[in-house]
């Protein structure tokens, strides 16, 4: 069937009087950056990505030109990138399978991808190639990730509420804050910076990120304790982030020698003795290095290399000469540490994340999406977190239907006020993902129930997915979504199932306009 019958059939089947009209012809009256106003009127033709993964998040691009997702394959978590159309630009392999790699998100100029895992890192990708541009691995799982709309900063949020904010593109410290009391589900910047953030703690927090920190030598450090270590997490000449464990006794900061490979050390012919188990051990040292934790950086550091000088657990030690710089507080309810240095630091770009306002819901948050001037949110709500469990997984086996539940729903919310300016359902059971059209006009949402619902005028159902709806999201021009979703196992061993990424065109009445692109955006 061509295009243009199928556009034409889909009139019918809504009852539109009026011939709707394609993408590229609303496109045509949408400024370059803008986007359409207007409530769709019909699902057009779909384009499927992938058939054989469970797919956990999918973006289209800032300019709508290619689709990003994360899919769980027989050996790792990869990042598929392919074109519009279908053609695949490429597939690179992210993390180990039992770390998820919770979200992703394009770039501002679209020319990189944004991934974060349950292993704690935030990776960054080529958008063409694939290759790793930038990785910074933090002390906690991550499970969202955003990007400030005028490129200056990349946001993560973590498993255990914590909200981090890097420099974009160096992944330099910034800024951080324990917003929530459980995971950070969501995360959007709008075009006044304002950072927003949800969570299954039934909250959603708006935050400003205040100037530079002058004079703050303060920072606080999760902390972990293995076998009798305590360590820490430092970054190494602004570099590599590495593990490290407190010890006094060492008269150097002390590297492993696969970690000295990593950063490029040139150790001289000087050596140190330093205590071991096993007795003293003369180790090379390479002079003039630095060490970083939060955004606090020690320069002029001596650095040795030296592999049984380091306990088990760790890749590195923080020595006496480090240890000697700082003030130690430790905060054994919250598993921190407190590091204030003593003398001189490099500050670097130390900010400050402000609560300006926060909402509370009935229900935890297991989404959230912002239009296109940052007023209206677009949320996803379950009566029971949207984590699987093994009575959901029961429950479909035997196909039994979830039962209506009040908050199973997504909802267009005032991002000012927090007032609920639109619940909606149309799902059984958790209700994973929500969409906002940038318009703010249109909430498109996801169930484990295998539907997406467009909630316009009328409701427009897409039920392709096999299983789970993990995400759904409208272009930046409102002219497509973008689904993510988990597809069951084929057995007939052909590894072709139902749709786990694709994209779907919306369609649009004639009389439909545009809007300009929104001001101060990149």
């Amino acid at each position: 069937m061509s295009r243009r019958a199928a556009l034409l059939g889909l009139v019918l089947l809504t009852g539109c009087r009026t011939v709707p009209v394609t993408p590229a012809a609303v496109l045509a009256r949408v400024e370059p950056g803008g986007y359409v106003v207007g409530e769709p009127v019909a699902l057009g033709p779909a384009t499927v990505f992938d058939r054989e993964d469970l797919v956990w998040d999918a973006k289209l691009s800032p300019d709508g030109r290619r689709v990003a997702f994360a899919r769980l394959g027989l050996h790792s978590y990869s990042l598929s990138v392919h074109e519009r159309e279908g053609a695949k630009v490429s597939d690179t392999a992210v993390t180990d399978v039992e770390f998820d790699v919770e979200a992703l998100e394009f770039s501002p100029a679209g020319k990189a991808v944004a991934t974060v895992s349950r292993d704690g890192a935030v990776r960054v990708f080529d958008g063409s190639s694939g290759q790793l541009l930038a990785a910074w691995l933090t002390d906690e799982p991550l499970v969202s990730v955003a990007f400030d709309r005028s490129g200056a900063w990349l946001a993560v949020g973590s498993a255990s509420g914590l909200i981090t904010i890097t420099r974009w593109p160096t992944l330099a410290f910034v800024a951080e804050v324990r917003g929530h009391a459980d995971e950070v589900r969501g995360l959007a910047f709008g075009p006044d910076g304002t950072l927003y953030s949800g969570s299954w703690d039934q909250r959603v927090s708006a935050w400003t990120l205040g100037p530079t920190l002058e004079g703050d030598r303060t920072v606080r450090a999760h902390v972990e304790r293995k076998a009798g270590a305590t360590l820490v997490r430092a970054v190494v000449d602004g570099k590599v982030s590495a593990s490290f464990a407190l010890d006094t006794r060492l008269p150097a900061v002390v590297v492993r020698p696969a970690l000295a490979q990593a950063l490029g050390l040139s150790p001289s012919e000087e050596t140190v003795s330093i205590p071991t188990a096993l007795g003293v051990q003369l180790a090379h040292v390479a002079k003039g290095h630095s060490i970083s934790i939060k955004g606090l950086t020690f320069d002029g550091l001596e650095v040795a290399v030296c592999e049984a000088c380091v306990p088990a657990e760790a890749q590195g030690v923080l020595g006496g000469p480090f240890l000697s710089g700082v003030d130690l507080a430790f905060d054994d309810a919250t598993h921190e540490v407190q590091l204030t240095a003593k003398g001189p630091v490099t500050e670097g770009e130390r900010r400050r994340l402000t609560l300006a306002r926060s909402f509370s819901f009935r229900a935890p948050v297991n989404d959230l999406s912002l239009d296109a001037k940052g007023t209206v949110l677009g949320l996803a709500f379950s009566e029971t977190k949207a984590r699987r469990t093994r009575e959901i997984y029961e429950r479909e086996k035997k196909a039994l239907v979830e039962p209506d539940r009040d908050w199973d729903c997504g909802a267009r919310v005032d991002a000012w006020t927090g007032a609920v300016l639109q619940r909606v359902h149309g799902h059984h059971g958790v209700v994973a993902t929500a969409g906002i059209s940038p318009d703010g006009k249109t909430l498109a949402t996801g169930g484990w129930d295998k539907r997406v619902v467009v909630h316009a005028g009328a409701e427009l159902v897409d039920a392709r997915a096999g299983w789970a709806v993990r995400r759904v999201r409208f272009s930046g021009d409102g002219l497509r979504l973008v689904v993510a979703a988990w597809t069951r196992v084929n057995v007939l061993g052909d590894h072709q199932s139902d749709p786990a990424a694709w994209t779907v065109e919306l369609v649009y009445e004639p009389e439909t306009t545009g809007a300009p692109k929104v001001p101060g955006t990149y």
